[in-house]
């Protein structure tokens, strides 16, 4: 006979306990999305449990009971945040990935094909930060209280800076097939300009300001091309 012991499958966790868990990450998700909207409103050092929970709509102790102390409930704010713009992020980033790999370096010769993806990325790029405006203006206004704030905390800040170099990264390595000389300030330069008019576009009535968008954007995505 064997000596091994029996293999003893594990038992399924309880019904109650799951659906106790699926609760408390609802209502943490829900204090995360009310931290955003409070950050929105009144800025980052604004920021309070009792803000947070009046927003959320939940006990005061909750905002207590899922995060150590109110920096903790700010830094998984961020992360939150990054999480939820994920998806746009790398949907634009494949559409111009798309276009870029089209126009590939010996085509790019050809004055037609820079000239079309020079009217490709503008209009995606343009439609992008018009659609964020429209949709998402809470996420803008986190997004910039994050990235332009100062006395972040050591924490925080290493998080936003490593948000931000990721972005330019992935800019840049569209831009480095098709204009090599330097992709990561071009792509700087470009995050910082969706950024501005992004703001633009949350404090004034965005509709007025789609052609400023557009020229501006084209002007800058001509300047990294050469087009």
């Amino acid at each position: 006979m064997s000596d091994t012991p029996p293999i003893i499958p594990p038992q399924a966790e309880p019904a109650s306990r799951r659906k106790t868990r699926a609760k408390g990450e609802k209502s943490r998700q829900a204090i995360l999305t009310a931290a955003m909207v409070v950050i929105a409103k009144k800025g980052l050092h604004a920021v309070t449990h009792r803000a947070i929970a009046a927003e959320a709509g939940v006990p005061l102790s909750l905002t207590t009971y899922f995060f150590t102390s109110l920096q903790d409930l700010i830094d998984q704010t961020f992360d939150h945040f990054v999480a939820m713009t994920a998806t746009d992020n790398a949907r634009l980033l494949e559409q111009i990935a798309g276009f870029v790999n089209a126009a590939s370096p010996e085509r790019f010769a050809d004055p037609a094909m820079r000239k079309r993806l020079h009217q490709e990325v503008s209009a995606a790029l343009s439609a992008f930060i018009l659609h964020e405006a429209d949709v998402h203006s809470v996420g803008i206004a986190v997004e910039l209280n994050y990235l332009y704030l100062f006395r972040l905390t050591e924490n925080l800040a290493a998080k936003v800076l490593a948000y931000r170099n990721n972005l330019v990264a992935e800019i840049a390595k569209l831009i480095q097939p098709i204009a090599p000389e330097q992709p990561e300030i071009d792509a700087s330069l470009v995050l910082g300009m969706v950024h501005r008019l992004e703001f633009d576009c949350i404090n004034r009535p965005h509709a007025a300001l789609r052609e400023q968008v557009e020229n501006e954007v084209s002007r800058l995505v001509g300047f990294v091309l050469k087009t």
